[in-house]
């Protein structure tokens, strides 16, 4: 797993509620949504959120089980990035 995601844990969703970050041309992206327990991820490449046109889109719950379940997601993506 990569070292960008190892680093995800619940309690780390609770400095902000936007994050993003990169891994080369592999852009990742957070928003957090208490009230409904979730975390709304995004990976896409090259422009920002707002104007990329590959943006793939998930919920994770915010708990340790989706927080594993996001960490997965995430490197199956730049797995997948990485082969293109």
């Amino acid at each position: 797993m990569h070292p960008d995601f190892a680093q995800l844990t619940p309690q780390w969703f609770r400095r902000a509620f936007v994050y993003t970050g990169s891994i080369g041309e592999f852009r990742y992206r957070f928003k957090t949504d208490g009230e409904a327990g979730l975390l709304h991820a995004a990976v896409y490449s090259h422009y920002c959120y707002e104007v990329a046109s590959d943006v793939t889109e998930q919920d994770f719950t915010w708990d340790e089980e989706g927080v594993k379940a996001l960490q997965q997601w995430l490197q199956q993506r730049l797995d997948a990035f990485g082969q293109r």
